[in-house]
């Protein structure tokens, strides 16, 4: 009996911690109005939070997105996984020059109230590359990562 007991009171437990854990992770109601206006044909939404801001993670036309809303519930930016052929040309000929044949495995595209830019990870001769460049094909910062 004592098990029956023991075994129930861990099941609830259990079920009544995902229950609230999938509450904190709904967005507030008007932030979900929001993002359904921006994004109309988002699949596969997931909501969570992120120091201030509360963020969806979606698939829109067939790229993975991010999309950051602040405490007033308006859009603070977002994030594309693109392909690099999707890269504007200006960007992709001021990436070929300083890394001529490099192979990149994460290109994103980055909007927020500064613009858009673009962030790349690459491997060249052995070595772990994060590239941030901005629209306008200007390379902005170049951090070398510990492999």
């Amino acid at each position: 009996m004592k098990k029956i007991f023991v075994s129930l009171s861990l099941l609830m437990t259990v079920a009544s911690s995902i229950s609230f854990a999938n509450i904190n992770n709904l967005p507030d109601p008007g932030v979900e109005e929001v993002f359904k206006q921006e994004f109309v044909g988002a699949e596969n939404v997931s909501w969570s939070r992120q120091e201030n801001y509360q963020k969806a993670t979606f698939i829109l036309a067939g790229h993975r997105m991010i999309a950051y809303f602040n405490e007033d519930n308006e859009l603070a930016g977002c994030i594309r996984d693109i392909f690099y052929e999707q890269l504007p040309l200006i960007v992709m000929k001021a990436i070929d020059k300083k890394f001529p044949k490099a192979e990149f495995q994460e290109v994103r595209e980055i909007t927020n109230n500064d613009g858009t830019f673009y962030l790349l990870r690459t491997d060249l001769n052995n070595k772990k590359y994060k590239v941030r460049i901005s629209s306008d094909g200007n390379i902005t910062d170049i951090e070398k990562l510990k492999k």
